[in-house]
């Protein structure tokens, strides 16, 4: 008996990450509307007829990578900023640079990093968006998304009043230019005014801990009134928990717990910095934790307790994390998952490429709440096909270990969000990629020249 489809792809490997975690090794999916219906191997799919057959032979299909924490259009200082911790790097680089950026040169910078994310075999991203945060910004910027073909949130990030805690460790004033009130009234109007099934705005109080906790209450607040998630950073650097002890007398995971804020709909970017009780009660809660590896590792943050928070229960996914992670590629933050807890335990059983895998796919779905992150019947038709045919993809035994350790986002020749493909043959399909490089870099320039920005990192200090 025939079966119709919309899509087949078809004799490629399929890494499902279903729940029995399947790998079809000449496998096919097929793809209805914007759902997966069959997935199965390809001679078992072979009375299927699609609208479009894709020949995946060679090539792996793959669920879409989902980043949970970004912020696009920092991309705009790409490369620079270098040499500093996380407070420095806040006070001195990226926060003068987010209160001169434009509207238009935000959305240059956010539309160039959102085209090689999804080039990238990235479906969804947390686009933590906080520069400049106005509503129309807000909303074009998740626009801009919707246009590109790729599924997200928009986290607006909101500064509120300047807090002590902001001004005592060095940041300036210049983004923190409303009162909780009026940010918050902000943050409805957008809410209130965008409608979309693939791309949602979520509140997103920038952090914890130099945010006011009116801000973060009312955050909270409003995101249970419209039923989504909310996002923020938390206990990135080593002294936060201290710095916001001095000021509240409890540490942060703690204060939030007792405030009732914490539960499956709180998503925080890092938290490396907690304690066993913080740690207990992120899990306990079923947060969300947003693991940023290379960013971690270029600011010297510290490598968050990955086994300790998904042993408590957390839901734990990753993220590129703007300028601090230089590229839209999850398969260099996968790599890098491994690598971190395995040279901050000194123990090689510490995570491996299958659960860094699992990070990006199914793990980051649950994180960002949506029917993804698996090849399965019934489920959203995100994906990605990466090409084995380079030499560094050779040999292959263990397809998640190549894809976790030799693969790069150079590697995908396809990206599928929502049925339709977004991204083939080198191209996205719903943007012209040499007028997205071209304006993103003379705008990206001509911000970078007028704030004066420095463009040479610490390299002479350290060299003496």
């Amino acid at each position: 008996m025939t079966s119709t489809c919309d899509v087949l792809l078809s004799g490629g490997i399929v890494v499902t990450m279903d729940d029995t975690r399947r790998v079809l090794e000449e496998g096919a999916v097929a793809i209805t509307g914007n759902r997966i219906v069959a997935v199965d191997t390809a001679s078992a799919l072979a009375h299927w007829r699609a609208g479009t057959t894709v020949d995946c032979r060679g090539q792996v299909i793959i669920p879409g990578l989902i980043d949970c924490h970004n912020h696009l259009f920092q991309v705009a200082g790409r490369g620079l900023g270098d040499g500093m911790a996380l407070w420095q790097w806040l006070g001195e680089f990226m926060l003068p640079l987010a209160a001169g950026i434009t509207p238009a040169e935000a959305l240059a910078a956010a539309r160039l990093a959102a085209m090689e994310a999804l080039s990238a075999g990235t479906t969804t991203i947390v686009d933590n968006h906080y520069a400049p945060a106005d509503v129309q910004t807000t909303l074009d910027i998740a626009a801009m998304l919707e246009q590109l073909g790729l599924r997200g949130v928009v986290a607006r990030g909101m500064f509120g009043p300047y807090t002590a805690i902001a001004r005592d460790n060095g940041l300036s004033p210049a983004l923190f230019r409303s009162d909780t009130a009026d940010e918050l009234a902000s943050m409805r109007a957008c809410m209130s005014t965008w409608r979309s099934e693939r791309v949602k705005i979520w509140p997103a109080p920038i952090n914890v801990i130099y945010n006011d906790l009116e801000l973060v209450r009312g955050s909270v607040a409003l995101a249970r009134e419209y039923g989504v998630k909310w996002h923020t950073h938390c206990s990135e650097a080593r002294v936060d928990p201290e710095i916001y002890a001095q000021t509240y007398g409890i540490r942060p995971f703690t204060c939030m717990a007792q405030e009732g804020l914490l539960g499956p709909d709180a998503t925080f970017a890092h938290a490396i910095w907690l304690d066993d009780n913080e740690v207990a009660l992120v899990g306990t809660q079923r947060c969300g934790i947003a693991h940023n590896p290379m960013s971690n590792e270029y600011l010297a943050s510290g490598a968050v307790r990955l086994r300790a928070l998904r042993d408590a229960g957390a839901t734990m996914g990753i993220g590129a994390d703007g300028a601090a992670g230089h590229l839209m590629d999850l398969f260099q933050i996968m790599k890098q998952v491994v690598y971190v807890q395995r040279l901050a335990t000194l123990d090689p059983q510490a995570t491996h490429a299958w659960e860094a895998f699992e990070l990006a796919t199914r793990e980051g779905a649950r994180l960002a709440g949506i029917d993804a992150g698996q090849l399965a019947p019934g489920k959203l038709a995100d994906l990605a096909v990466v090409s084995l045919a380079g030499a560094h993809m050779a040999p292959c035994f263990d397809v998640v270990a190549n894809l976790v350790y030799c693969a790069s986002g150079r590697d995908v020749s396809l990206t599928m969000v929502d049925g339709r493909i977004v991204y083939a043959h080198g191209k996205p399909t719903f943007a012209d990629q040499d007028e997205v490089i071209a304006e993103a870099r003379a705008r990206c320039r001509e911000l970078v020249d007028r704030l004066g920005t420095p463009v040479r990192g610490t390299l002479s200090k350290v060299m003496g």
